[in-house]
């Protein structure tokens, strides 16, 4: 998807993420225009009230009343955090069974492991498939019930309004059915979930019923009357093809917003520099290995590949390096430095990407050590272990590396990307917009 134009107009961008919910207004100006941020808004939540449907509502609407440019908006697009999913009913859109979240793990039915084809998502005990199973042998699913995933839902009470009159219109996308199984080769429920998997007519109709649209695409959903007195929002503005928080962020990355269009070709990759590492990768190769966290989802004609590590800069807060201090003693770092002391920067034992090791071990420098030397270790080891999660997207036939923008915190050190394009060998650039919100809105002007 080279250089694709974005259409004119202006899009809302919904993102649900770990922390809160996250608007953004954003328009593109006629041909040869660039993408400009009208407004954003957020409001945040804790953990506990991040499961609990009625509060994303409640946040949205805290967010759409701090919005004054809503009447402009022409289509709306929703992100949310993948592997979310709940029950609801089919005919009241009342929530059955409270939300399962991105990192709750269940424990993996005998089903996915006889059927599921080898390495699949699925076989993740954090799969979205692996929560609709553990729900349906909890409890034989109602003739009613049917799964939809965080953004689903937050879309269907956009274009429903809160109290769903009529029934939701529960449509998913791509980027989120993936961990459910969806076949984003042949675009289809596969035979293997809908006859291996599913044992009842009810578990196929809780599936089936649930449809699945290309990311950013005009689908089914509009703004109702009711919606549009319930969120102030104008009836009739199409709900496109949502996506997921991550991918959302990577959509952001990839925009030129100058030349208003998107560029995402083979070889472009974005790195997220926070807490935790993660790289996503676009490859004209799929590549899939759940033994260590990685899957591809589809974006248009080509894959995007994903990994996450636990190490990242979050092990930087472990060793109390303040802001002012990150920045003084990034300024002597060395930009061709290599990991000769193997450092591995995990604050806890165990590891997920580049190594599926739950035991692996921190490898740190010395708390007490010069602070100049033990930042560098530091933010040497943590660009190693980038370095590996490309080489092991390499190793396992994806594309070759061509360019990296960074998101996340990490990505405002200068000197620290020197160092980074150095290891990887490839051109390294700060993302001018990472936000997923935004990236979000993008998709809507895609369309």
């Amino acid at each position: 998807m080279p250089a694709a134009a974005l259409k004119p107009g202006v899009a809302l961008g919904v993102d649900l993420g770990t922390s809160g919910v996250r608007v953004a207004i954003v328009e593109k100006q006629r041909a040869g225009g660039g993408v400009s941020v009208i407004e954003e808004v957020s409001a945040a939540w804790s953990d506990a009230e991040g499961r609990l449907p009625e509060v994303w509502l409640g946040k949205l609407r805290e967010t759409l009343r701090g919005c004054t440019q809503l009447a402009r908006v022409g289509a709306v697009s929703v992100s949310g955090t993948s592997g979310s999913c709940l029950l609801v009913d089919a005919t009241t859109g009342a929530v059955t069974r409270g939300p399962l979240m991105y990192n709750d793990a269940v424990e993996l039915s005998q089903l996915i492991d006889t059927h599921a084809p080898p390495l699949h998502t699925t076989r993740s005990s954090t799969s979205a498939l692996a929560k609709l199973l553990h729900w349906a042998q909890e409890r034989p699913l109602d003739e009613n019930e049917v799964v939809c995933h965080q953004a689903d839902y937050v879309a269907a009470a956009l274009a429903s309004g809160p109290a769903f009159p009529g029934g939701p219109v529960l449509v998913s996308d791509w980027h989120n059915a993936l961990k459910m199984g969806f076949d984003v080769d042949k675009l289809e429920w596969p035979a293997w979930i809908l006859d291996g998997c599913l044992t009842s007519d009810s578990e196929r109709r809780a599936l089936t019923q649930l449809r699945v649209a290309r990311p950013g695409d005009i689908c089914e959903r509009v703004v109702s009357q009711e919606a549009s007195e319930a969120w102030s929002l104008p009836a009739g503005a199409p709900i496109v093809g949502g996506t997921t928080d991550s991918i959302a962020a990577f959509v952001a990355c990839s925009t030129d917003v100058e030349a208003g269009a998107l560029n995402i070709a083979a070889g472009d990759a974005v790195t997220s520099l926070g807490s935790t590492t993660a790289i996503k990768f676009v490859s004209d190769a799929r590549v899939d290995d759940s033994s260590v966290g990685v899957y591809s989802h589809r974006l248009e004609d080509n894959w995007l590949v994903g990994g996450a590590s636990n190490a990242g800069c979050r092990v930087l807060r472990e060793f109390a390096f303040s802001d002012e201090e990150l920045e003084e003693l990034s300024a002597g770092l060395p930009v061709d430095a290599r990991n000769a002391k193997g450092v591995y920067p995990l604050v806890s034992k165990g590891e997920r990407f580049p190594y599926n090791d739950p035991n692996k071990e921190p490898v740190l420098p010395p708390r007490d050590g010069d602070r100049a030397s033990v930042l560098e270790d530091l933010l040497v080891g943590i660009a190693d272990v980038e370095r590996l999660g490309y080489l092991a997207l390499k190793e396992r036939g994806a594309s070759p590396l061509k360019a990296v923008a960074t998101a996340g915190g990490g990505g405002r050190n200068a000197q620290w990307a020197a160092l980074r394009s150095n290891m990887l060998g490839v051109d390294v650039v700060r993302a001018a917009n990472s936000d997923a919100a935004f990236g979000a809105a993008v998709l809507a002007l895609r369309g």
